[in-house]
């Protein structure tokens, strides 16, 4: 495609510590993806004594770990980061945590013994033992639909339109039951499988730009356009004077991974 005048940095948190379950791989496709629409993509980490400094990227992305590794950099996270990253997702910085880094991005996140723990506080969401009605983890392909809103902004958001799925598809594994706050909106309605909890029927948070989801597979990769929204998001946001848009890529093979576990999975 012809080269765009755009550029974005993303930012990986805690990368040595945050890093199972193949959720690094949706950063590779966002940094993929931009490479493919001529976007100049710089990917930096920011790992544990590091200091934040706000205003220095477009988009963060933050993973799960081993408990002792999510305990670990929560302190490190309050210490040295905490301001910075916060006043940069108030002021619309997209932010991407899955499954684990989903629940430490709230106020309280479960540890694998089923103990509480302080989590990073960037967004109003509570995770949660399961209580006695739950009798099971959280566990097996999930299907969810997107807000109204969001996907109208989708499929705004090439030059040239195209017919999007408006479903998320994904594998999700926990036990911890998470709970929204006022503030913040579902990212999804589920169809097939939980999402936060064992009895909301929606998947996933947003706050401003800050995204978080219970889906491995990892999410973005079958899931291509949700990936472009994260990116033009955080195009619109660094060129706000201009009316920003993307070329759309071919995707085949990422749209027909996600159209078979719809098919397959789906009701």
């Amino acid at each position: 495609p012809r080269p765009m005048p755009y550029a974005l940095t993303l930012t990986h948190l805690y990368p040595e510590h945050l890093n199972l379950y193949g959720d690094t791989g949706n950063l590779i496709v966002l940094r993929r993806r931009c490479q493919w629409m001529g976007i100049d993509c710089t990917v930096r980490s920011l790992a544990m004594g590091e200091v934040a400094q706000g205003g220095h990227t477009d988009l963060y992305f933050m993973g799960g770990g081993q408990d002792a590794d999510q305990v670990a950099v929560v302190d490190d996270f309050h210490q040295l980061k905490y301001d910075a990253i916060r006043a940069d997702t108030e002021a619309g910085v997209v932010f991407l945590g899955v499954c684990g880094g989903y629940q430490l991005m709230g106020h309280t996140f479960l540890m694998g013994n089923g103990e509480e723990t302080r989590g990073l506080g960037i967004i109003d969401v509570n995770t949660r033992a399961p209580g006695t009605d739950v009798k099971q983890r959280c566990i097996g392909n999930l299907i969810v639909e997107l807000n109204a809103s969001a996907y109208a902004e989708m499929q705004s958001m090439y030059a040239t339109p195209r017919d999007l799925p408006r479903t998320l598809v994904g594998f999700e594994n926990h036990s911890g039951q998470t709970f929204l706050g006022a503030d913040v909106d579902p990212l999804a309605k589920t169809i097939v499988g939980f999402g936060n909890n064992a009895s909301a029927e929606y998947e996933g948070a947003r706050y401003k730009n800050v995204f978080g989801s219970y889906m491995h597979g990892s999410l973005l990769p079958k899931n291509p356009h949700f990936a472009d929204y994260l990116i033009w998001l955080a195009l619109c946001r660094r060129y706000p004077e201009t009316i920003v848009t993307l070329p759309a890529l071919a995707d085949a093979e990422e749209l027909a991974a996600h159209a078979y576990v719809v098919q397959r999975y789906g009701t």
